[in-house]
């Protein structure tokens, strides 16, 4: 029998790190000297972040708080966002890093063999040994160093090994994932790779009261491009602390220390313990000071938090001299029994494996002796992000496998149910039960068997009276190879009133949508509440519902107003039984997304916008053959030099596909000119075929103003450019279509930089640019200059879907457009004697 459990079974639990005989002062060495910034942070594209990538390859390490945009989802990996972490490395517990700012170079590059840089010592430090940061880009590489001494002496080292950020020993940390600067696209996090290495620098016993001025390194030879990171002391002092310090009887909110004296006792201690991983400092004051030392080894600490892992420091004070804080020990306090109601999502546990199974803080894994499955928390397969857990039973038929919960107050007693989000394949089986032993699986008595589905579902089980006080849920087996996966599971008293299911969307209109979901099975006195949101994170008993998110209803729908056009919205219904009395808000919410409002000329389309392969926003398209149509941002060099959109058809049918834009604005008797650029990656040896037309509405049916026709598309090496005049016989919304007809093959044909204008204009646009009227900086950050303004009457700022975000009567020289998310953006100048001119920018 294995379990794999977290601290909360025994009354006492305590974890021992190794210690060595001498006790060890470790500290970050504040240094200056780097060259490069290779770790994307913050809002904004990777590749603005840094200066240069880690490898060869355009791969850059990320911090936690690294967003590609301001709607991307943090990661949940990555260095930590302080830039502070304590090392993996078994022998050195307690060892911690302080990288530079992200913001910032943060990386001494040495790319070729010979280079060599130089880290200096903001406070020269003494120390017996110094540990710095490396990793190798592309490859391994050898290093040497030289340690530079106050005095003028110094210490070299050579051979010293740096491995390839993937797959090497000595790592101080791993699993930090990395960015690709080129395209922003994330991967390897959460598991072992990409790594950092911690190697020693051993200062030889003469040279350790003197303080180290710099180290200065130099690329000996290797593949790899070698990138350090920071220093780490541990520190000389001459009023030496205790060392082999210990916890024991280590209770919810208390544990006993014990540590061995030096050899010359000093006047007392001062011990300083935390939560925290952060070393303290000659001014960090105590937790527990004065202990005497002539008479007392041991000490207890008290008033502490269950479930919470400690780091302790020691020190001696020798009278006129107070030491240096030496790392003591970790301990990790157990759990108190859970009250209902509690949630576990599993996203802030590490992953386990196959080979290394594991659980939540006091929750375990059990299964019974040489069962031949495994469960662990997973970095994939979640209903909300990130993690989910994994039950597999591989080639076990029989036996048991299940996730135990906390133990729980009155777990049994007839007044609670638990809710869980379940998936695996159609027809699986779970068993829901308790336990009155989390380690013994025979004490398991199931009261619901669930049958789960290929997609996830949320199930609700009351917890009848009589069982144990662990919640358990059982893989049922039925079959060998089988994978469930669980998530988003809470505890908690049965409610009074219930929550609606089945919540669902429809009449999607521009600025409203209609809500409707299926009562519950008693349905509540005071009808319903409907909360939506632009935001996918689920409401909560403390959310402020008012009229900008919320409305209310007496029947099974509702409708939502003041909505923003061509925005993705996410609703959640609840149960009101009374003024005090409401259900949950519903398990799933609908997500929906409002149509988009029609649009002015000029309008651009460039796909810059779309997030691949996603169209860009407000674009439609129609799929009346066997074709597919997506956006790309890799065209293959068929002169398109970034995102366009792409279509691909089969090898035995023709393909008949659409792509239509956003809604346009047109007037009876106005010429207009339409430009786009197409190619074909498929040379001479296939033809592709394009008609582009417009119409009342998206709609194929609706294209019956023919355009142009490109019947023999054959281009394979640059993008062709087409510009066409047309003129509409009638005022109304217009959407241009572009049809492709291909015959049947699997080649590509490119779309991209459609363009619609008023031919009336082009006269006065040329006065316009003659004005050399100029926009600067370009890109920019929050504020743009007009080098000539006084002829300007109105400036617009449209994205590129046309929609106009901002709007400037008289401008001045600056205009300040820091409310702008990152991206481009057209600058249209309306002079006074009604010309126009519109600026492509970029902002950073």
């Amino acid at each position: 029998m294995k379990v794999k459990r977290l601290f909360g079974l025994a009354a006492v639990v305590a974890l021992f790190g190794t210690q060595k005989v001498a006790a060890q002062y470790y500290y970050p060495v504040a240094v200056s000297g780097f060259t490069q910034d290779v770790i994307a942070n913050g809002i904004g594209s990777s590749a603005v972040s840094v200066t240069s990538p880690v490898d060869d390859a355009n791969f850059a390490y990320i911090s936690r708080d690294f967003q590609a945009t301001a709607t991307t989802p943090a990661p949940t990996y990555g260095l930590p966002a302080t830039g502070q972490f304590m090392t993996i490395v078994t022998g050195t517990p307690g060892l911690t890093y302080q990288l530079a700012s992200y913001s910032g170079s943060n990386s001494l590059k040495l790319n070729a063999a010979n280079d060599t840089g130089t880290l200096t010592f903001t406070t020269p430090t003494a120390a017996y040994n110094l540990y710095f940061l490396a990793t190798g880009g592309s490859g391994p590489a050898v290093a040497s160093a030289i340690v530079n001494f106050s005095d003028g002496t110094s210490q070299s080292f050579t051979n010293l090994a740096v491995a390839d950020w993937y797959g090497g020993t000595n790592a101080a940390i791993q699993g930090i994932g990395r960015v690709n600067i080129t395209n922003n696209n994330l991967e390897d996090g959460g598991g072992t790779n990409p790594r950092i290495y911690q190697i020693p620098l051993a200062i030889l016993a003469a040279n350790q009261s003197k303080t180290v001025q710099s180290v200065s390194f130099t690329k000996v030879s290797g593949s790899g491009f070698i990138n350090i990171f920071g220093i780490s002391a541990d520190k000389y002092t001459t009023c030496l602390a205790p060392s082999a310090v210990t916890a024991s009887a280590v209770t919810a909110s208390s544990a006993t220390l014990s540590w061995t004296a030096p050899t010359t006792l000093p006047t007392n201690y001062d011990v300083y313990y935390t939560s925290s991983t952060v070393a303290p400092s000659g001014t960090t004051a105590p937790s527990i000071s004065g202990i005497a030392a002539a008479t007392l080894t041991t000490n207890i600490v008290s008033g502490i938090n269950s479930m919470t892992k400690y780091h302790v420091w020691i020190r001696s004070n020798c009278g006129t001299t107070v030491g240096q804080w030496a790392y003591g020990t970790t301990f990790t306090t157990p759990c108190s029994v859970f009250p209902a109601s509690y949630t576990e999502n599993f996203d802030t546990t590490t992953a386990g494996s196959t080979t290394n199974t594991n659980a939540p803080m006091c929750w375990s894994y059990l299964e019974t002796s040489g069962f031949a499955g495994y469960g662990y928390v997973i970095n994939s397969n979640s209903n909300s992000p990130s993690n989910s857990y994994y039950l597999y039973n591989s080639s076990a038929s029989t036996g048991n496998q299940m996730l135990v919960s906390p133990q729980t107050t009155a777990l049994s007693d007839g007044t609670k149910r638990v809710k869980f989000f379940a998936k695996g394949s159609a027809g699986y089986t779970l068993q829901v039960g308790t336990l009155t032993n989390p380690t013994d699986p025979s004490t398991f008595v199931s009261f619901n068997t669930t049958t789960i589905t290929a997609n996830y579902a949320q199930y609700t089980v009351n917890i009848p009276s009589g069982g144990g006080s662990y919640l358990a849920f059982r893989h049922n087996l039925g079959g060998t190879y089988r994978g469930i996966y669980l998530d988003d599971i809470t505890v908690q008293a049965i409610p009074s009133c219930f929550e609606p299911t089945a919540v669902t969307s429809s009449n999607i209109m521009v600025n409203s949508a209609s809500i409707g979901w299926a009562a519950p099975a008693t349905a509540p006195a005071n009808g319903y509440e409907v909360y939506y949101s632009t935001s996918n994170t689920a409401p909560t008993f403390s959310t402020v519902l008012d009229t900008t998110n919320s409305t209310t209803s007496t029947t099974l729908s509702a409708s939502a107003n003041g909505l923003t056009s061509a925005t993705t919205y996410y609703a959640w219904v609840r149960s009101v039984c009374s003024a005090t009395d409401k259900s949950d808000w519903s398990a799933s919410p609908t997500t929906f997304t409002t149509t988009c409002t029609s649009t002015n000329v000029p309008y651009t389309q460039d796909f810059e916008s779309a997030t691949v392969p996603a169209l860009a926003n407000c674009t439609t398209a129609q799929n009346l053959g066997t074709g597919n149509i997506w956006t790309t941002n890799s065209p293959g060099g068929y002169g398109f030099t970034s995102k366009v959109l792409s279509y691909l058809y089969n090898s035995t049918n023709a393909a008949n596909t659409w792509f239509y834009t956003q809604g346009i604005n047109l007037t009876a008797g106005v010429q207009y000119t339409i430009s786009y650029k197409y190619g074909n990656n498929g040379g001479t040896t296939y033809v592709e075929k394009m008609k582009v037309a417009y119409g009342t509405s998206a709609d194929a049916a609706s294209m019956t103003n023919a355009i142009a026709d490109h019947p023999n598309i054959t281009n394979s090496t640059a993008a062709i450019t087409s510009t066409v005049n047309f003129t509409p016989t009638t005022t109304g919304i217009y959407y241009f279509g572009f049809n492709c007809y291909s015959i049947a093959d699997r080649n590509r044909l490119f779309l991209d930089d459609i363009s619609i204008t008023q031919s009336s204009l082009a006269t006065s646009e040329t006065a316009a640019a003659k004005k050399e009227v100029k926009i600067y900086p370009n890109p920019f950050s929050d504020v743009i200059n007009i080098s000539e303004f006084k002829d300007i009457k109105t400036i617009k700022v449209n994205d590129v879907a046309g929609r106009t975000l901002k709007t400037i009567e008289n401008p001045t020289k600056e205009i300040n457009l820091s409310s702008l998310n990152s991206g481009l953006y057209l600058i249209t100048m309306y002079f006074k004697d009604g010309s126009q001119h519109t600026v492509k920018t970029i902002k950073k």
